[in-house]
């Protein structure tokens, strides 16, 4: 159905329920836009007041009188009417003309509102869209930040565990270092010592070294005093016990020496003893020599041939 159909019987089904009958009440009984409901409701007016200034029939008492020649008393009270009629009408169409043009723009304007509207309802759909977006944004910024916290709090954990453990291992690692220090200092002592057990050790053998120089002296005097045989070999045999013991002591300052060599934490006990056989091969060199003395002197000078 198009719109001036619907217009039209919206009209006549409004006057008949005895509804005012205006733009909008033919609107909304319609179902059309402001401007088609205007304009094709104008016509439904004109068309109506066309129908209303036709001629009525007479009713059956006029009819009645007609015989009796009133039917030109009639047609003047008509026509007195129809002018009547007419300057009503034309001072209502003028009227109506002015509402017409009031109701069209108004109806333009109202259109126009529609459309601003159907426009504002766009844009404030989109508004909202906007608005969930940025919501949906932002519960997703406020999860990637509780992430983020939940993260960092982890990292600063992990971080605390790690400075600690790095404290653990600078303390070992001083630890390491003081006993590595302790170390060097203990092998610069037996070091130290080793050396100090290896010039005790020259020293003795400076020492034997001139107590085999003096008893190669004896020998050749004790041959020289072949004739003082007895003496001689008395002294000669106290002087070959005395190196057999120097020989036996040097022994045992070698093994000790040998002994300081393996066992470095004890070098100054091998040491002391060093210096014991030292000492004592000392005093055997220096006994060895008064014998040696005492052998010359008490021996007879040997006679020749």
């Amino acid at each position: 159905m198009r719109d001036k159909e619907r217009v039209f019987q919206a009209a006549d089904e409004l006057t008949a329920e005895g509804v005012a009958v205006t733009v909008t009440t033919v609107r909304e009984r319609a179902g059309c836009s402001n401007a088609a409901a205007t304009r094709h409701l104008r016509e439904w007016r004109e068309e109506r007041r066309t129908q209303e200034q036709a001629l009525p029939e007479l009713p059956a008492s006029v009819t009645a009188l007609v015989t009796r020649g009133v039917e030109s008393l009639w047609g003047a009270a008509v026509q007195a009417a129809r002018a009547e009629h007419e300057q009503e009408a034309a001072a209502a169409d003028e009227a109506l003309t002015a509402v017409v043009g009031e109701a069209d723009a108004l109806a333009a304007r109202v259109d126009e509102a529609d459309a601003e509207l159907a426009q504002l309802r766009a844009v404030l759909e989109s508004a909202r869209e906007h608005v969930r977006a940025a919501q949906e944004e932002r519960a997703e910024t406020e999860r990637q930040r509780a992430d983020a916290v939940a993260t960092s709090a982890r990292l600063e954990a992990d971080l605390t565990a790690a400075r600690a453990e790095l404290g653990a291992v600078r303390a070992e690692l001083e630890e390491q270092r003081a006993a590595t220090t302790a170390a060097d200092r203990a092998r610069a002592d037996a070091e130290a010592a080793r050396a100090q057990a290896e010039g005790a050790a020259v020293g003795l053998r400076e020492s034997l070294t001139d107590v085999r120089a003096a008893l190669e002296a004896a020998r050749a005097e004790a041959a020289a005093a072949a004739q003082a045989r007895g003496a001689a070999e008395a002294a000669r045999a106290m002087a070959d016990a005395a190196v057999a013991r120097l020989e036996g002591e040097l022994g045992a300052a070698r093994d000790a020496l040998e002994h300081a060599r393996q066992q470095v934490a004890h070098a100054d006990e091998t040491r002391a003893a060093a210096l014991a056989a030292q000492a004592q091969a000392e005093g055997v060199a220096a006994g060895l020599r008064e014998a040696l003395q005492e052998a010359r002197a008490t021996d007879p000078a040997p006679t020749a041939g």
